[in-house]
């Protein structure tokens, strides 16, 4: 059982941050609707005033199309201003979720440490796991609270417009999509609560928060450059595969955001299905995974590390090589690119020339850098 004084205390840190981000929610999921309508009317408005700009091309004759029309694929009017799809601020949420993730949990892990409030909240009579869990639930329920009211008033905004013909019949539709948006928000928030126990002060946990969200579509984009760069054959079919598969989806809520079809999502029914299977199921398992492991860590994290900008001195080492091979593989791309076709020898050059550079700069950060916050 969570006691009400470890929620109390975690709220005290990220009551501001938390009520700002229901403001924010509120405007971020109202605001890009309203200018939007807006950008429509102005739209609408030009045409009607300037037919003959338009009417090459269009069988139908511009004066007799009702607003319906112009929203409307086959209408044959020879034009097409937007959709639901298009209406719908799904960017702009998810954007502010990422920000506030990283936010939110930077504060209740990586501030407390730079205060040293971890010390008194270790000592504290619950668990590690009451700890983390508490600090968890605060954040998911800022993000789920910002979207229910956002998303309200999101959808009596759009029922009230004259554009309310677009999201007829798709209300079910639209609300499925306010629950990725928030299982996306939430993988994001946990994502970064978790590499709290990577990094042992505030700033270190966002830039550790930052890497492991970019990472899996980051190396997959470098090793598909390097194929290219080595082989000199350009192919996507691999590597879009790779970017559509489930354990991609699964370790990565940025590759699960790039593979939402908003565009197709309401008129393709193959399209709906792989959001409504794929996209939810994936969110689920990325959050499950990552809390998981968020716990185990959380727990093994060595409290005498606090201030370091890696909690876990054993692992340096690892992250050391893997910090070489990417700069290494980036290294050699963009060498390569220089000629074309690719050369090999160019991007073995820019490999080591890459690989050596990241091996001096991960020697400043990842050990004398990591002494210096520590001291």
């Amino acid at each position: 059982m969570l006691s009400k004084v470890l929620l109390k205390k975690d709220w005290k840190q990220v009551s501001l941050l938390w009520m700002l981000l229901i403001g924010l929610g509120v405007l971020a999921y109202t605001v890009p609707v309203f200018t939007e309508m807006q950008f429509y009317d102005e739209q609408i408005r030009d045409i009607r005033q300037n037919p003959s700009q338009y009417q090459e091309g269009t069988p139908n004759d511009i004066a007799t199309l009702t607003t319906e029309d112009f929203f409307n694929r086959t209408s044959g009017a020879g034009f097409w201003i937007g959709d639901l799809g298009s209406l719908l601020p799904i960017g702009t949420v998810v954007f502010l979720y990422v920000v506030f993730g990283f936010l939110m949990a930077s504060v209740l892990i990586g501030s407390e440490r730079n205060s040293q409030m971890s010390d008194f909240s270790m000592s504290l009579p619950f668990s590690r796991n009451q700890l983390y869990i508490s600090k968890w639930l605060i954040g998911v329920s800022g993000i789920i609270l910002s979207s229910l009211i956002g998303g309200a008033a999101m959808l009596v905004l759009i029922h009230s417009s004259r554009y309310a013909f677009l999201i007829e019949g798709q209300t079910l539709k639209v609300t499925a999509i306010l629950g990725l948006i928030i299982l996306i928000g939430i993988s994001v928030f946990t994502l970064s609560l978790w590499m709290g126990s990577f990094g042992g002060e505030a700033i270190s946990q966002v830039l550790w928060s930052i890497v492991a969200f970019l990472f899996p579509i980051g190396i997959l984009t470098l090793v598909n450059g390097s194929i290219q760069a080595i082989t000199g054959y350009v192919s996507y079919d691999w590597y879009s595969a790779a970017l559509e598969s489930l354990p991609m989806r699964i370790v990565s809520p940025l590759v699960n955001i790039v593979n939402v079809d908003v565009y197709n999502l309401f008129t393709d029914n193959s399209v709906w299905h792989d959001f409504t299977t794929v996209g939810i199921l994936s969110s689920l398992l990325f959050i499950g995974l990552t809390f998981g492991l968020g716990l185990l860590m959380f727990n093994q994290a060595p409290q005498e590390n606090n201030g370091r900008f890696f909690m876990f001195t054993g692992w340096l080492w690892l992250v050391h090589v893997i910090m070489v091979l990417c700069f290494a593989m980036l290294g050699g791309i963009i060498l390569s690119a220089i000629s074309y076709p690719t050369s090999v020898t160019l991007y073995i050059v820019g490999f080591l020339i890459g690989g050596f550079l990241s091996h001096l700069l991960a020697k400043r950060l990842l050990y004398r850098f990591n002494l210096q916050l520590k001291s």
